[in-house]
């Protein structure tokens, strides 16, 4: 007490004590979905299914909560629109979440760290996401070139579309080989950074579009009379020189012409008949260089013997411009030009160019395309994105630059924009005296809303220093350039409008002593056409282009479901594994040299020809397509009783020389491809290959004539990349592996072989992947095994294989909760099929769609498959969970846990329309309802049936678990009860720890037990109990090791599963006389 002085003081000392409400069902759903789905609210990554919060436990406590943390439940379907039954990769679990939310509103959810999406079959290996910023330049059919050849005959433009070039394999010497292309065509070659346009000319040769060869590929004035007979001394003029014809043939005056050596005139006989051709250079009046051909007779007849007209001719020309300024080359016009003549249309209306560039954003996860208009240059840019000068262009704007060098030639360059505002180029020498004082450099500089250069203005350097030459450049007053030093003593050249500036050295290095060239690293300086240098904030990107978008490498451990059909196949010889085709005498003596040329012969039905139709030779190999749900069947053609037959191959047979071992061996035909994008070598070309990867097994461990299917390169299995596989660290033995592969990544199988040396293949590789992962997330969850999270019901719908798992969870949580597990969906409704896989005859180590091994109480497992809709209206199989937990929770409302969630009360299925199994062999839906002689195997087996009857529809009619002793609880609603009692008094007991153990805590302690006894003998749980906790349970010895010990006896309600009706027919008059006796209990 406080008081000191007369006074009151009141406490409250709370000696309360009641037994606390549970929570009803709430169900921990383990499940298995495709990666960064997307919101079931329609935008943004549904957070539940990234990589980062795998394994995380969340509660949801809605539908639309559900769908919000982990996307649509995803079912797949075939192209046509049938759904693909017992996919592995259907998302069963957030099925069975969303329809068990429908009754409750509390479901734990725990996402596997497994992407389903990654397990979809796919023949492309798969390639990983660029990278933010990521350019590309599409080369397909989205991107024009603006390219149109001139007819002079016709007076038109024929649009031409060019062959994109973007493998340095499709050139020699960086130009288009021959083998590419027709005469006549147009080729880009975009391996080159600036395009350049090529043209096949008549002579099958690529020529530069505009260059001299380009314009001597089309004749600027041609004769139109074949095979003349000219006269020899004969002579015209061209150009002003007189050239003599030197013979009698159209052949003699080509070379006579050429002999002449008149600038930028040539001359040939083509379908003999004279053409003269004429390059820019050319000088109509013998000095002016104008591109033309001024031809006149001489002495003689020669130009109406060939049918030349005299007169003035210009050369082919291109010309690069906006669609509305068409070239004026018509025979009307000024200057008329030949056929060939090439206008590249330089903005996109009536088929001009339109250059198609995205960017890839990591934050939308695709490529953005951005516009890119094309321009002369980059002040051109400048004045018509900013007509400040350049300076308010955004970073990231781009154009295309055309004629790059700017001597009228078809390239075409992609420039984007480094920088907003000013223009700042910093140099790389901040030595003390790098200057040599008196050297000369011009500058010159764009200017504001203008395509033109200010005039050249010649620097002298004043000193040796930064400072110096940074005073020189101001100081030359060139409009908005200026200079200073950095911190760091560094040159810094500025255009203050964002512009362009362009220096060159007149006499000594000024502009390269100060640090400025093109290697500065933020690419703001590349070289001019003239000795120059040019300084923009229009730098030249990285850029992939190419027809498909840009990829990278997959990220490592990125898994791949190799679908399609393909194998590759090797055989012993004793010492090496070798190409099947080069072993001349196998084991059995077979030549396997002859073998079908393509290699294993796939087909649903036994050959009776190989693939070419030629007949079959011993050693050839065949796989049945027809069995896929035990692939690969492999047989091989062999003689039997001197007879030709098909044989088949034990696949777990890895001891005998007619066996088959399953493994890595080999992706490539060599060691130095890239596994990712590299062509890949096909099987058959395989079969003549020895190449083997470092690990490859050992074959000399096995018999000769042994097989080796290699997985590594084979199809209907699931692979793994593996980023420098093959380096030091995984194969550090240097007298194992005294030489590693140039290629160090790898794809390595990881659906690996079961038990007996036979391979996990199809979906079977698949479920493998995805139940490897399930089985992570609840061994490894330590959210699942918290107190904090409360929960009765565990499931993983879909996957018998996880049922141990569950147990052992439920084990980790004291046996708080009960475990509905599954049998296979494709688990056939025959006794002897249910029999077999609930005792196990196959054998299996683990539950599977094999075998059930489990026998635990508080685990129960029904049977069979349902059919409902998905949230598209589709139709889906689901498995018996999805049912099970829905009825479970649904006869929690509307009694108690420990009521059996059976029958017709409380067993009713809502969330099917059918029951069946799926059959293995067609994937389809066989609706079966559980007849009850099918009852009966399945209640005899400890399997819950699911059933229909006529006239109440779906219901569970099973209340069994898998105890392996018959007891109280080998029923679930005891189970369930038991759970719920263990969980009710380790919450009373709870808080009575660290109180005195004396009669007082006992009693107190013992009221509240007898309080949750008598509510359940109310609630009809209990028949009956007793609770002791007094000093005969607690003795001395107890109490002195601090020790409470409540003893509690209870009679477990049991449900009336089997109710007989015995009906006696008795004489007339008996029952009223009361002769009648009950029939005997037994």
């Amino acid at each position: 007490m406080a008081l000191v002085s007369p006074g009151v003081e009141v406490t409250v000392i709370d000696e309360s004590n009641y037994v606390a409400n549970t929570a009803g069902t709430v169900a921990s759903i383990i499940v298995a979905t495709a990666q960064d789905k997307t919101s079931g609210t329609g935008t943004g990554t549904a957070p539940g299914t990234t990589a980062a919060n795998a394994g995380n436990t969340y509660l949801i406590g809605s539908q639309r909560e559900l769908v919000s943390t982990f996307g649509n439940p995803l079912f797949y379907q075939t192209a046509s629109g049938t759904p693909i039954n017992g996919h592995e990769i259907n998302e069963y679990g957030l099925m069975a979440a969303y329809s068990l939310l429908g009754s409750s509103n509390r479901v734990y959810v725990t996402r596997a760290d497994v992407d389903l999406a990654e397990l979809t079959s796919s023949t492309s290996r798969p390639l990983g996401t660029p990278s933010n910023g990521v350019v590309w330049l599409d080369t397909g059919s989205d991107s024009r070139w603006g390219i149109f050849e001139w007819s002079q005959t016709a007076g038109t433009f024929t649009n031409k579309v060019p062959t994109v070039i973007t493998s340095t394999d499709d050139l020699s010497g960086g130009i288009p080989k021959a083998s590419i292309g027709t005469i006549g065509s147009y080729a880009i070659v975009a391996t080159n950074t600036s395009n350049p346009v090529y043209y096949k000319n008549r002579s099958n040769a690529w020529v530069l579009v505009g260059s001299a060869s380009w314009q001597q590929s089309w004749p600027t004035t041609a004769g139109t009379v074949a095979s003349p007979t000219l006269t020899n001394g004969n002579t015209i003029t061209i150009n002003g020189s007189t050239v003599t014809l030197s013979g009698t043939t159209v052949t003699a005056l080509a070379s006579s012409i050429v002999n002449a050596s008149i600038t930028g005139v040539t001359a040939s006989a083509v379908d003999n008949k004279v053409e003269i051709y004429a390059t820019s250079s050319a000088a109509s009046d013998g000095s002016t260089t104008d591109g033309k051909i001024l031809l006149a007779n001489g002495t003689g007849t020669i130009l109406t013997d060939t049918g030349l007209t005299a007169g003035t001719f210009a050369c082919p020309l291109i010309q690069q411009s906006a669609h509305y300024t068409v070239p004026e080359w018509k025979s009307t016009d000024t200057t008329p030009r030949p056929a060939g003549s090439t206008w590249v249309k330089t903005t996109s209306s009536n088929l001009g160019a339109l250059v198609d560039v995205s960017v890839y954003s990591s934050t939308t996860a695709q490529f953005e395309s951005v516009s890119v208009p094309l321009y002369e240059n980059d002040r051109t840019a400048n004045k018509n994105l900013d007509a400040t000068g350049g300076k308010a262009i955004a970073v990231g704007s781009y154009y295309m630059q055309f004629d790059v060098t700017e001597n009228d030639t078809a390239t075409f360059k992609l420039f984007r924009r480094y920088a907003t505002g000013a223009m700042d180029v910093t140099g790389t020498v901040n030595a003390a005296a790098p200057i040599t004082g008196g050297d000369t450099f011009t500058i010159q500089a764009s200017v504001a809303n203008s395509t033109a250069l200010s005039t050249a203005v010649t620097v002298t350097t004043s000193g040796t220093g930064i400072a110096d030459i940074a005073a020189d450049i101001t100081g030359a007053g060139v409009a908005n350039v200026s200079a200073s030093v950095t911190s760091s003593g560094y040159l810094q050249i500025t255009h203050a409008l964002g512009g362009t500036v362009v220096l060159k050295d007149t006499s000594g290095t000024p502009v390269a002593d100060a640090g400025f060239s093109t290697a500065i690293t933020t690419g703001q300086v590349r070289a001019g056409n003239d000795s120059n240098l040019i300084l923009s904030n229009w730098v030249a990107p990285t850029y992939t282009a190419s027809s498909t978008a840009p990829s990278s490498d997959p990220l490592n451990t990125r898994s791949w479901y190799h679908g399609g059909t393909d194998a590759d196949i090797m055989i012993s010889d004793g010492t090496n594994w070798k190409g099947y085709q080069n072993v001349t005498s196998d084991a059995r003596g077979y030549d396997l040299s002859n073998t079908d040329s393509t290699g294993v012969i796939f087909a649903a039905t036994e050959p009776t020809t190989q693939i070419d139709e030629t007949a079959l030779v011993v050693g050839d190999l065949w796989i049945d397509t027809g069995d896929l749900e035990n692939y690969p069947m492999l047989y091989r053609y062999q003689v039997v009783d001197s007879e030709n037959r098909w044989v088949l191959v034990d696949k777990t047979d890895q001891t005998t020389e007619d066996g088959i071992l399953f493994a890595d061996a080999r992706f490539m035909g060599d060691t130095t491809t890239d596994v990712v994008t590299g062509t890949l070598t096909t099987t058959a070309a395989l079969l003549t290959s020895d190449v083997t990867d470092i690990d490859v097994p050992d074959a000399s461990l096995y018999p000769r004539g042994m097989l080796l299917f290699n997985t590594r390169r084979s199809s209907y299995n699931v692979k793994e990349f593996r980023s420098n596989h093959f380096s030091r660290t995984n194969f550090s033995d240097t007298t194992l592996y005294p030489t590693l592969p140039t290629e160090k990544d790898a794809w390595v199988s990881i659906s690996g072989n079961k038990n007996d040396g036979s391979p996990y293949m199809g979906r079977k590789a698949v479920r493998k992947i995805v139940v490897a992962g399930l089985k992570s997330a609840i061994d490894n969850s330590e959210a699942l095994r918290e107190d904090a999270r409360n929960f009765n019901i565990i499931a993983a719908p879909g996957y018998p294989e996880l049922i141990n798992n569950m147990v052992s969870l439920n084990n980790d949580r004291r046996n708080t909760a009960f475990v509905v597990g599954d049998t296979s969906m494709r688990l056939a409704a025959t006794s002897t099929a249910i029999q077999n896989w609930a005792s196990n005859t196959s054998a299996v180590t683990d539950n599977s769609e094999d075998g059930l091994t489990s026998a635990d109480p508080y685990l129960g497992v029904f049977y069979p498959a349902g059919q409902t809709n998905d949230l598209s209206g589709n139709t889906i199989v689901v498995p018996s969970s999805h049912m099970a937990l829905r009825t479970i929770a649904r006869s929690d409302d509307q009694s108690f846990q420990w009521f059996a969630p059976a029958g017709t009360r409380r067993g009713l299925v809502d969330n099917a329309s059918a029951i069946g199994y799926i059959n293995s062999a067609t994937g389809e839906f066989v609706v079966d309802n559980v007849r009850e002689s099918l009852r009966d195997t399945l209640y005899t087996n400890r399997v819950n049936p699911i059933t229909f009857f006529n006239g109440v529809g779906l219901m569970n009619y099973g209340n069994k678990t898998r105890a392996a002793t018959s007891s109280s609880l080998d029923r679930i609603n005891v189970a369930r009860l038991a759970g719920y009692l263990r969980g009710q008094l380790q919450a009373t007991a709870l808080g009575y720890v660290f109180e005195p153990n004396d009669k007082i805590t006992r009693d107190e302690l013992k009221e509240q037990v007898e309080q949750i006894m008598n509510d359940l003998v109310a609630k009809r749980g209990i028949y009956d109990y007793l609770v002791v906790c007094d000093e005969t349970n607690n003795t001395a010895t107890r109490i002195d090791r601090n020790e409470l010990y409540v003893d509690v006896a209870i009679e477990p309600v049991k449900a009336a599963e089997f109710i007989f009706i015995p009906i006696r027919l008795k004489n007339t008059g008996e029952i009223g006389a009361g002769n009648v006796a009950s029939a005997n209990a037994v």
